[in-house]
């Protein structure tokens, strides 16, 4: 599976050895000697203070191996800030979490970032200060860029991974209040956004990236040819220590200590005798059709079906709409038919199927207020809870105020019950 997973193999070894990059550049102990001979200089009192007002960013310094500390000083909005350039000197420092500078009369100052999530930030903060927001909307988070946070939530429902844009990707878990979201880092689906952003168009076969979990986080082993380790599940890095690598030619994954039966759904690729393997059924039928193809050109066939070749999940499953005699279902991470939720075919309803309703309502299980469907899987557009009803998008999210009346919402149609 050499060809499949090259990409996969350089995401990961890049990951793998970020972190001791410094012990091959320099020889244990270096720093001790360094610091006991030379010292460290005193850094700024920004890192140390690190307040309301005073706030700093604590670097590897630009010494010999990094072996001392730096504190890079972070300014507030209205603080002076340098633009750089040409005879514009040298500040030490720069705007903090969300600002920039920018160039005004008298100067340049920290601002405010003008970005499509700071702008979904002041129109909820605008109609907030007016009553105008609904019990179940929740304010955009943005990161230090001013893009969207990678996670958002619709409360008593689910958390999902979301990208720069705000655009809904893989990774979704029940919502069980802030602690959700501390434990959704989405790293791993961002990456699978990125490669298929930047590497999937006029590719001829799928890329396989690392694998993830259901919540968008990297799984917790990652193999690098016959070679399996344990990972930081929030940022992918190879965890040191006892027990935390496996050669599949001898051992199977499972022996690792970071194994987590929960979170394998596919137990039987482990069994057997060696070597063991560290796939899954979606993985390996990709493979397998690639080696059919690749096959037939060897032996002469003028064939071109890489676009029958559909890719896999980033949690290495198939995807969560199935055809079945013409007709779209919704399916779960095995396969499994979902509810009775299918369209079609040559309907709108087949033609705009996403399931993401279905999948929710998979994933909150027995819940009570689990969001209503349209027969396709959908979010219908209006949910209704204890008696208020409200609209929502395609994600599920409320848009604007909830009515007792359903008739004085925006979105009311006369078929508002069956989609």
């Amino acid at each position: 599976m050499a060809k499949l997973y090259k990409l996969y193999y350089f995401v990961v070894l890049l990951l793998c050895f970020v972190e001791s990059l410094c012990d091959v550049l320099c020889e244990p102990g270096f720093c001790s000697e360094f610091r006991q001979e030379t010292g460290c200089g005193r850094t700024a009192p920004e890192c140390r203070i690190n307040n309301a007002t005073h706030h700093g960013l604590t670097l590897a310094s630009p010494t010999i191996c990094n072996c001392c500390e730096f504190c890079l000083p972070t300014f507030n909005e209205g603080d002076h800030c340098s633009r750089g350039g040409p005879g514009l000197g040298t500040t030490i420092g720069r705007c903090g979490h969300g600002l920039t500078c920018v160039a005004e009369a008298g100067g340049n100052f920290c601002r405010r970032m003008t970005t499509p999530c700071h702008r979904a930030q002041d129109d909820f903060d605008r109609r907030h200060l007016t009553g105008n927001t609904g019990a179940l909307e929740e304010r955009p988070e943005c990161d230090g860029k001013g893009k969207y946070g990678v996670v958002a939530c619709v409360p008593t429902q689910t958390c999902f991974c979301q990208s720069e844009t705000g655009e809904r990707i893989f990774g979704e878990a029940p919502y069980l209040g802030p602690q959700t979201k501390q434990n959704m880092h989405c790293r791993c689906s961002r990456l699978h956004e990125e490669i298929k952003r930047n590497l999937g168009p006029g590719l001829r076969k799928p890329v396989v990236g690392p694998r993830c979990t259901p919540d968008g986080n990297f799984f917790p082993i990652q193999c690098l040819d016959r070679t399996c380790h344990c990972v930081d599940t929030a940022t992918g890095v190879v965890r040191q220590g006892s027990g935390t690598t496996v050669n599949l030619d001898k051992r199977p994954m499972t022996d690792l200590v970071c194994y987590d039966a929960s979170l394998d759904p596919y137990p039987e690729q482990h069994r057997g005798q060696p070597p063991f393997n560290y796939t899954t059924t979606c993985i390996k039928g990709i493979q397998d059709r690639v080696d059919l193809i690749e096959q037939s050109r060897d032996e002469g066939f003028n064939v071109d079906f890489y676009s029958t070749v559909t890719g896999c999940l980033p949690d290495w499953t198939q995807t969560r709409i199935a055809v079945r005699n013409r007709t779209r279902i919704c399916v779960d991470d095995r396969g499994k038919q979902i509810g009775n939720y299918q369209a079609a075919p040559n309907t709108p309803e087949f033609n705009n199927m996403d399931c993401k309703c279905a999948h929710t309502t998979s994933i909150m299980g027995s819940s009570s207020e689990t969001p209503v469907c349209c027969a396709n899987g959908n979010f219908r557009r209006i949910q209704c809870r204890r008696g208020m009803c409200r609209c929502v998008d395609s994600d599920g999210r409320q848009e604007g105020l909830e009515r007792a009346d359903v008739t004085r919402l925006s979105c009311f149609t006369q078929n508002w019950r069956t989609c």
